[in-house]
Parts: structure tokens; C-alpha cells; sequence
């Protein structure tokens, strides 16, 4: 993109910008745009690259794995060690990915909600980045959870390219929309998904990165998320599939063992969560099965980043770039004896791989922060793009209350941030359970966390009944969390003292807060989250 503050879109983009805030007076200004940290580049903002992993653990994260992510986005870039997802599963992560809401202001609680439980479709991420001057592509293996039985092969609002992958878990044989048009894929090598999608996501940079407008690309990879099919040139038959050329390039790596591994008393967890059984050598060679086609499968994601990162580098744009690689959620891989899934509030389903590779130019010349501690969400994505964007979350005179807030106050070291800050995790099913637990709240801060379980299957029935059940974890003395300090997880079992009690008062507050105090006006009487 040739860079010029008085190109057409530029202008566009104040006239755009006039226009809104006409259209949506002091509501525009309170809810549209989280406090800037970068004045600098105002009228060149950078191209954003959002890579995003399907089920990579923090663990898989390394320099042996992704050595490529490593040299181009880690080593170069900030990493944060202390990354949450609000509601760990794929849908309602993705979700507020682009909303910067929680699940309980967007409606996206669980996968079963999915797509058409988002609230304001037309009011998202891409919508108000196309708005603001952008070319929003997507390139992926999913978009969100049901909108191919919502939309069909149609684009999503606000996408001005549009490859997105229809069917479900495959790595081979699947269906996609390609701006609308139905392709097919067979099962040939040059098929495969992170292949193709590494072809697509390239092209598209190759095509568009050097125009007048800035570009927002979100790649949305398959990997490491187990397919429900065989694999047709390996050993990883319903389980994440690699590319036939990594096939057991990992086949001797052993499945990690952690304290939480196999837990050996589990008398300190929820009633519910009691009674699981230890994990045995059947489903712990499955597990280790599993782990080692994840590595395989996460080669090709780690070989895109190169390829993407390469082709941002070749058109001359890496100046104007910023680089976000997350992970969706995690996945358990026999911790706290949980041998399948996501969801359950462990560290190992919430805390999750963000880094940011931010140009010296959009960090107004400050230094280069290597990690930071600080705790961040997912919620806070949507909130410091739009901030590198200078775009605001307003659609047809509309403006979304975001609860997340821009990370760049922690990118360059100018500006605040709440001290002692907390986040929200929950989640919540309808009638028709997938875990064990329907139903749960919970408040996360640097140093504990502490859950509420509203709703649990009934073993008899299997299906959701109201209870009451708690634990509360210390993360500091206690991080692989074995040790609940609501021991036995019943409704009195927490210490009576004032942590607890603030710990208690806070999710409440949380479970319904609404935007940012300072930013935000007020909805109703609701209060503002962290």
C-alpha cells in the first residue's frame, strides 16, 4: 500500500467518521472508541494480520513446533503470558474476537448457540473496518459455528474477500465459499486445508497489500482441531490431520504430564467433577496419539506464518504491518482427568498463546515490550485493532458497547491500565449438554480464580439440572489448580474471609457488566466490567 495522508480513502474515512458522529451524537463519543495510545500515523493506519489457531494449547507454542512463528512474530513481537479467552470454545471465542463483548452481551454462550444466537450481525469487526477505508479479507476453516446452516455459502457482513471453508472438521474432501461461490475440494496433497488456505491467504497479499487502501486479514486456520474422518496418507484418523509431508514428524514426542495430569485426588473439585475416572494406559495412548498429530498438524500453520509473513515482507509492507497470532481455546489432554474437549475453567482450556509484532512506527517510537504479565483477554482484541484502525464499532448509526479495552497502553508503555484488573469466564448451554457442566461463572485475576457452577448433568437423566457448586483456585501458591480452596465444592465450602467475599461480589458484577467506565455511558443500571 502506497502511503499518502491524502489518499481517496483517507478521506473517505474523516468523511465517514464526520458522519457517524453526527448520526450518533454523545452516544457515538462515549461508546465508539477505546482512549488512544498511539497519536502518531493517524492518517496511516497499518495493515493487520490476524492468524488464528483452532485448539493449540499454550504448551504447543514452542520453538521446536513453530520455529518460523517464532523467529518472524515471537522473538520481534510482545508476548503475553497472561492471555485468557472469556469462554474457552470455538463459537463464543470467535465471537468476541470480533465483538470485544463478553457471551453474555453478544449471545454467543456455547457452540450450540452458535452463529445465529450473535446479536447485530451486521454490527462487527469487519463491518466497521470496511467501513473505515479497509479491505477486510477472510481466509479460513471457519467463520462461526453455524453460519453455514444460517447463511449458506453467502459472505458474512463486512468482508470484501471471503474464503471460508463450509464443512465442519475436515482436512480433506470439504466444501467452501469463495466470495460467494461454491468450490470443492478432493483429497489430493495440494488439497489440504492449511495448504490451500496458505495459498489463498498469499495470493490475496500478493494482490492487494501494495493499493492505497490498508488491509485487515483474518486467518483462520484448521489445526490443530481433530477431524471426525480418516486420514488419508498417516496414522491420524479422527484426530487432527497433518500435512502428508509432516506425517509423524513428532511420533516419539511424549503426552506432557503436569501435576494436574491423571489428578490423583480429585475430592477438592465440584461433586460433579469428583467421580471421573483416573485416565487409564487405553485412553492415555489415545491421548498421546492425539498430542503428537497435533504437533504434525500445527507444521503447516507454523509454514503459513512464514509464507504470509514472506509475502507482507515482499510487497514491501512489513513497515506498515502488525502481526496477532491467538489460539481460539485449548484443549485437555487428560488435566484434572479430562480426557476430551474444552470449556471447564482449568488454565489448560483458558490460558492461551497472543502475540503482537507492532511496527516502530505505530508504537509512536516507544521501545519494544518483550512479554508482559498483565492480565488480558479476548474481549480486548476487537478494541486494539480498532484503536491501530482509528475506526470505531458503529454501524448504519449504531455503536457496540465493547467491554474489552485496547492493549496498546501495554504495547508501548504510555497509559494505564486498571490495576488488579479481573475477567469474566462462562459459559451456557441449552437443554442438550456436550460436558459435564451446563451452566458456570467465573471470575479470573493474576492470582486466583474463582468458579460458580449454576447448571450440571444429571447422570441419571443427562440432562441439565440447577445446582450450586464452587471452587476457587489460588494461582500463585496453587497454578496446576489441585488444591480447591472451596474444598469438596459445596454451596458453603469457600474460607468465609474477605477475599472470598470480594472474589464473590466482583463476579457478580461481572456475570452483568457492560463497557468501559470513562469510555462508555452507562446501560441502565448495569455496571461497567473491569
Amino acid at each position: 500500500m502506497t502511503r499518502s495522508s491524502s489518499s481517496g480513502w483517507t478521506l473517505a474515512f474523516g468523511l465517514i467518521g464526520a458522519a457517524f458522529a453526527l448520526a450518533c451524537g454523545l452516544a457515538f463519543a462515549g461508546t465508539a472508541h477505546p482512549p488512544r495510545a498511539v497519536a502518531a500515523e493517524r492518517h496511516n493506519p497499518p495493515n493487520i494480520v490476524l492468524i488464528q489457531a483452532d485448539d493449540q494449547t499454550l504448551g504447543q507454542l514452542t520453538g521446536k513446533v513453530m520455529p518460523k512463528t517464532k523467529r518472524d512474530l515471537i522473538r520481534p513481537g510482545t508476548e503475553f503470558t497472561n492471555y485468557m479467552v472469556t469462554t474457552a470454545e470455538c463459537c463464543p471465542s470467535r465471537a468476541s474476537l470480533i465483538t470485544g463483548e463478553y457471551a453474555h452481551n453478544d449471545g454467543v454462550t456455547s457452540n450450540q448457540v452458535g452463529y445465529p444466537g450473535l446479536k447485530a450481525k451486521r454490527n462487527v469487526l469487519p463491518v466497521w473496518l470496511r467501513r473505515s477505508g479497509y479491505r477486510t479479507m477472510h481466509v479460513g476453516a471457519k467463520y462461526l459455528n453455524g453460519y453455514r446452516e444460517f447463511a449458506g455459502k453467502k459472505v458474512a457482513p463486512g468482508w470484501s474477500n471471503w474464503f471460508t471453508v463450509l464443512s465442519h472438521t475436515q482436512y480433506y474432501k470439504y466444501v467452501a465459499s469463495e466470495d460467494g461461490h461454491r468450490r470443492n475440494f478432493g483429497k489430493r496433497p495440494g488439497d489440504y486445508i492449511t495448504r490451500v488456505l496458505g495459498r489463498k491467504a498469499t495470493g490475496l497479499i500478493n494482490q492487494y497489500a501494495k493499493q492505497r487502501r490498508p488491509f485487515f486479514l483474518q486467518l483462520d486456520e484448521r489445526a490443530p482441531h481433530v477431524s471426525r474422518t480418516k486420514d488419508p496418507y498417516g496414522d491420524c484418523d479422527e484426530k487432527p490431520i497433518p500435512d502428508r509431508r509432516d506425517e509423524r514428524r513428532f511420533s516419539h514426542a511424549g503426552l506432557p504430564e503436569p501435576p494436574s495430569y491423571n489428578e490423583a485426588d480429585m475430592s477438592d473439585k465440584p461433586p460433579f467433577l469428583q467421580a471421573a475416572p483416573r485416565v487409564g494406559p487405553r485412553n492415555e495412548a489415545r491421548l498421546t496419539a492425539k498430542w503428537r498429530c497435533s504437533l504434525d498438524s500445527l507444521v503447516g500453520v507454523d509454514r503459513n506464518v512464514g509464507k504470509v509473513f514472506k509475502a507482507v515482507k515482499k510487497s514491501g509492507e512489513l513497515n506498515n504491518t502488525v502481526f496477532i497470532y491467538i489460539s481460539d481455546n485449548g484443549l485437555f489432554y487428560g488435566e484434572h482427568r479430562i480426557v476430551e474437549g474444552k470449556v471447564f475453567p482449568y488454565e489448560e482450556a483458558i490460558n492461551m498463546p497472543l502475540v503482537v509484532r507492532i511496527p516502530k512506527r505505530y508504537r509512536q517510537g516507544a521501545r519494544r515490550i518483550d512479554r508482559t504479565g498483565k492480565l488480558v483477554g479476548n474481549i480486548d482484541l476487537a478494541p486494539t485493532i480498532l484503536d491501530l484502525a482509528h475506526a470505531k464499532p458503529c454501524a448504519h448509526g449504531r455503536c457496540r458497547t465493547m467491554d474489552g479495552r485496547s492493549l496498546m497502553p501495554l504495547l508501548t508503555g504510555h497509559g494505564k491500565w486498571p490495576p488488579g484488573r479481573a475477567l469474566l469466564n462462562e459459559y451456557s448451554v441449552p437443554d442438550v449438554p456436550r460436558y459435564s457442566t451446563c451452566e458456570f461463572a467465573g471470575i479470573r485475576t493474576r492470582t486466583d480464580i474463582y468458579v460458580e457452577h449454576y447448571r450440571v448433568v444429571n447422570p441419571a437423566t443427562h440432562k441439565c439440572q440447577a445446582t450450586l457448586q464452587k471452587e476457587r483456585y489460588s494461582l500463585k501458591k496453587d497454578p496446576f489448580e489441585l488444591n480447591s480452596l472451596c474444598h469438596g465444592g459445596g454451596p458453603n465450602s469457600c474460607p468465609n474471609n474477605k477475599n472470598q467475599l470480594h472474589l464473590e461480589a466482583q463476579l457478580q458484577r461481572l456475570r452483568h457488566c457492560a463497557g468501559i467506565k470513562g469510555r462508555d455511558r452507562r446501560s441502565g443500571t448495569r455496571p461497567f466490567c473491569k
